[in-house]
This record gives C-alpha cells, structure tokens and sequence, in this order.
C-alpha cells in the first residue's frame, strides 16, 4: 500500500515537472524574463525560479497564474502533457 500512494504521489510530481517545463519552453520562446513574468502574474521572481528549477511544487492555482500572464490555456498545456 505504502509503495501504490508513493507511486501515485511520484507520479503527479512528474506530472507537475512537466507541464511546468512546458510554460518554461513557451515563456522562453516568446523572450519573456523571470521578472517580467513575475509581474505579469503576481507570483513573485524567487518562486517562479523555485519552480522552474523543480525546487517547489506548484498549486493548480500557480499554475494558471503563469499559464494566464503568458495568455496560454493551462488546459491545452495539461492537454499537451498528458
């Protein structure tokens, strides 16, 4: 049982890895900084550059805050990972 929810939760992380790697790639195609994303969005830089660099987790929430400033539907982001 232990190793099922590890696994589960394991998962969901890589999940998450991807669909935040995904933002990344299209926040760096369109030649947008950390900083201006970070104003764009209301997330702060620091966390922004915690989550690109898989330091934190982002909620759903985080998520569509970023894909939302990069007028990118966090939908078709999901969409694209799964």
């Amino acid at each position: 049982m232990f190793y099922d929810t590890f696994m589960k939760i394991r998962e969901a992380q890589i999940f998450s890895d991807k669909v935040v790697a995904l933002l990344k790639k299209e926040q760096q195609d369109r030649g947008i900084s950390n900083y201006t994303l970070a104003q764009l969005s209301g997330i702060s830089e620091a966390s922004i550059s915690y989550i690109y660099r898989n330091q934190r987790h982002p909620t759903l929430y985080t998520l569509k805050m970023i894909a939302d400033a990069l007028n990118l539907s966090l939908a078709d982001i999901i969409a694209r990972v799964e």
